[in-house]
């Protein structure tokens, strides 16, 4: 118990966009995990697998009232990954900061990032009417997928249970 008469009580803040531990302090390229910039979709990536657990920015954002964090993949590509809500705890590993029960989100852009980075490559998107054009190819290419696993789902659910062969009495497995 907790005596609060006479004083303030505020709810811890939740950072629903940040880059923390992903885009670790100090800013150097071994600390910098935030984009898989192989490809402008890239949502088989997570932020989880780039905290850094020990990044100095979570006891600082933590000292100024932040509780809980979203922790998301950058903006250089449209599909950029799954993002992860942890707890701002003291821990040795990511897992132990992961806020239970969090469902994970998807993180997408479009803009000025993806062009920038892939249009300086020579690779689509390189303009805004590219990062549309790759969005809806994504987006179909993903209904197709859903079609054929469905498909093969329904087909799987309604064969019979195939038959066991018998072996004749005489055959013998040899070593």
């Amino acid at each position: 118990m907790i005596d609060g008469a006479g004083k303030w009580l505020t709810p811890g803040v939740i950072d629903i966009h940040s880059h923390m531990g992903d885009y670790a302090a100090p800013s150097v390229n071994a600390h910098s995990d935030g984009n898989e910039v192989t490809g402008p979709v890239r949502s088989e990536v997570q932020a989880e697998h780039g905290i850094w657990p020990q990044d100095p920015q979570f006891r600082r954002a933590l000292a100024y009232g932040v509780t809980t964090a979203h922790i998301l993949p950058g903006s250089a590509n449209l599909f950029g990954g799954r993002g992860t809500t942890v707890k701002l705890v003291p821990a040795r590993t990511m897992q132990q900061m992961k806020f239970p029960g969090a469902p994970y989100s998807l993180k997408m852009a479009c803009g000025e990032n993806p062009k920038r980075v892939y249009g300086s490559r020579n690779q689509p998107p390189g303009s805004r009417m590219g990062n549309l054009a790759v969005n809806r190819q994504t987006w179909a290419k993903a209904v197709e997928y859903k079609r054929k696993w469905d498909a093969y789902d329904a087909k799987v659910k309604t064969a019979r249970p195939a038959r066991m062969m018998r072996l004749p009495a005489t055959c013998r497995w040899r070593r």
